[in-house]
């Protein structure tokens, strides 16, 4: 086994693995790619990113019962059983081997607000004829009337099928079979409405564009195929595309050397363009931050609530020039050693403290971006259905300095149900900015709140409780670990009336009628400037996206401040579409 080419997150689920079976996989699969085997006897497998050299031919891993999904490219994905990672791993052409992790969605259109009738009115011709829209979602309710005749075929990453050649598995579907898939939650349905639906009440912004619907499993990697599809599709089409996430995670370097992210920025070239969501973590407190004199301890808390936790992960970064020594408390005091970072020995080690187990790996630089990185998990006492949740209350992070030098750190908890947060003067209410939005080439949105309420089915006012004609609150910061500009704008994404999907089970309270919903998040501001991309790419179908990052900056601005102000919640400001 090389275990210097795991990262942290896929060698603890391995060794884990190993020590526990397959029991021990079932929290990871909150975190990481772990399928389970439809069979009790069958082993699980693993979803994973490859980096390895551009031209090298890896179809003979198939005879291991490791499917590569593609055949090009520096960084690809791959499917295959979780012992198989040690064949893998001894590849002499993979360099490194990373999980894929699961996105989570960045859940009347304000188009006076930023004087989009005033745009169309300059430019009656626009209206998204000739583009496609990706959107990477739940799925799409095909029925909807809002996109009658549009919808060109959907990618259902969740059924069963032959899938498509960018990935083996799910169903692509078109006519008539569109119908099968359903999207149950919601989500991507609400958001292809902002993009691209067409109605005389809740019109999207581009409602003649095409759209390529891909109903995805959350995985980042078939989050990543599924840019390479749409874009694909969009090549043999000859037409221009824009692809919207309105999703994201924590895991990785928040800098833009993630997985996905990487492959984005690859896969953007004139007329390709991807736009995200800048996240909602703007309330919660995700991220910590301390600054370590040279030969100094320094403490981080955070806090876990009782009795709730299965499961815990933190994620440190931090300049590859330094070296950080990593220990945890427990809140009935309780201290693992401390752990140096491990360069050319197994960076995993596991601690069983009277109150839980710890895991802690402490591996050598990164290959990717250069900087290093710990990763940190903690359980409860037992296995499987007699484990315990993670001891409640303050936890603390202890880390030494073992360097020449002062040494900035970040860390961000990873818990999916965002219930562990840091506490104290750990607390930095920035760099919340994750994958994909961290990309250099994608589009970024952070949210701008246009009202704050709407009328229900009942006829009730709905009151949001933010405030009216500013940044909203829940909109993640930036900037980047690496201090590079992040969100790139501001547009609205509170209270936004979109399309409803038949199958969603919508509180009453959210819906507008029969077939409109309210729903808040920048995965709402996200394709609104989708829409707007793609009436530019109508005008001019090689732009790239530089100039429409460009032209969307000198567009925007931050209310009271200087036109070109940067500001790490606003970005460079709220959309203003008129002079576009």
């Amino acid at each position: 086994m090389r275990h210097e080419k795991l990262s942290p997150g896929i060698l603890l689920a391995f060794e884990d693995f190993q020590r526990e079976g397959k029991e021990a996989l079932i929290t990871h699969k909150r975190s990481l790619g772990i399928v389970s085997p439809k069979s009790s006897v069958r082993e699980p497998r693993s979803v994973v990113f490859i980096y390895c050299d551009e031209n090298a031919d890896l179809s003979h891993l198939a005879s291991k019962n490791i499917e590569i999904n593609q055949n090009r490219g520096q960084v690809r994905t791959a499917y295959l059983p979780i012992s198989a990672l040690e064949i893998l791993s001894e590849e002499p052409a993979v360099h490194r081997i990373k999980p894929s992790r699961k996105m989570k969605m960045r859940m009347e259109m304000a188009s006076k607000k930023v004087y989009l009738p005033q745009f169309k009115q300059k430019h009656p011709t626009l209206n998204g004829k000739g583009v496609i829209i990706g959107i990477v979602d739940s799925g799409i309710d095909p029925t909807h009337p809002a996109f009658t005749g549009r919808i060109l075929r959907i990618w259902d990453q969740t059924l069963p099928g032959s899938g498509v050649k960018e990935g083996g598995y799910g169903a692509e579907l078109t006519g008539d079979m569109l119908k099968i898939s359903q999207d149950t939650d919601g989500h991507g349905t609400h958001v292809a409405g902002i993009a691209a639906g067409s109605d005389s009440s809740f019109c999207g912004v581009a409602p003649e564009a095409e759209l390529i619907i891909i109903k995805t499993d959350m995985q980042d990697a078939h989050i990543a195929d599924a840019v390479r599809y749409i874009f694909r599709v969009a090549d043999d089409m000859k037409c221009p595309a824009i692809v919207n996430l309105s999703l994201g995670g924590h895991a990785d370097g928040h800098d833009g050397s993630d997985s996905l992210s990487k492959i984005i920025d690859s896969e953007s070239v004139p007329g390709r363009i991807v736009c995200c969501a800048a996240g909602n973590e703007g309330n919660d407190n995700i991220h910590g931050q301390a600054n370590i004199e040279s030969g100094k301890t320094h403490t981080m808390r955070f806090q876990v609530p009782r009795d709730q936790v299965g499961i815990i992960w933190l994620n440190g970064w931090y300049c590859g020039n330094s070296e950080l020594e990593v220990s945890l408390r427990s809140p009935n005091g309780f201290v693992t050693p401390f752990q140096a970072v491990r360069k050319d020995i197994n960076p995993s080690q596991d601690y069983k403290l009277a109150d839980a187990r710890i895991e802690v790996v402490t591996p050598g630089s990164d290959p990717i971006n250069g900087d290093h990185n710990f990763f940190v998990q903690i359980r409860g006492q037992g296995t499987g259905r007699f484990a315990t949740p993670v001891p409640g209350g303050i936890w603390q992070l202890r880390v030494r300095n073992q360097s020449e030098k002062e040494t900035r750190l970040d860390v961000w908890s990873l818990d999916d149900a965002s219930s562990v947060f840091f506490s104290g003067n750990s607390i930095t209410d920035a760099v919340k900015i994750g994958s994909p939005a961290a990309a250099s080439k994608a589009i970024t949105v952070a949210s701008y709140t246009t009202k704050t309420s709407y009328t229900d089915i009942d006829g009730e006012e709905r009151e949001m409780g933010l405030e009216v004609d500013t940044i909203s609150e829940f909109s993640s910061e930036g900037p980047l670990r690496n201090d590079a500009q992040k969100p790139d704008i501001a547009a609205p994404g509170a209270m936004i009336v979109s399309t409803l999907s038949a199958h969603a089970n919508f509180d009453r309270s959210m819906i507008h009628n029969s077939k409109y919903v309210a729903l808040s998040g920048t995965s709402m501001a996200t394709p609104f400037v989708s829409g707007l991309i793609a009436l530019l790419l109508q005008r001019d179908p090689q732009l790239d996206s530089a100039q429409i990052k460009d032209l969307l900056k000198k567009n925007s601005s931050i209310p009271g401040k200087a036109d070109g102000t940067f500001d790490n919640k606003w970005g460079f400001g709220f959309i203003n579409a008129e002079n576009l």
